[in-house]
């Protein structure tokens, strides 16, 4: 798996994406929320005009989890190409 650029901060993972513009934060921030609702798993989503920070937890365990991991390895595959 690829954990590439993500911090794990306060029992949660994040990272910020940055952007040309912002349709290109819209259509990202579209297929993250995609990822949340497949794998039932949501993350916190900061949106703002050229960039987007994802951070993620387990809730239940309230913790990083394997399904965070899980999570943040189909984000790291987004192409908005």
């Amino acid at each position: 798996m690829s954990f590439t650029n993500w911090t794990e901060l306060n029992n949660k993972l994040e990272k910020t994406f940055k952007f040309n513009n912002y349709n290109d934060v819209v259509l990202f921030s579209n297929k993250v929320m995609q990822i949340a609702i497949i794998q039932d798993h949501h993350p916190e989503i900061n949106i703002h005009y050229n960039f987007v920070k994802v951070l993620i937890t387990d809730h239940e365990k309230g913790a990083v989890s394997e399904k965070c991991h899980r999570f943040i390895n189909e984000v790291n595959k987004i192409n908005i190409n």
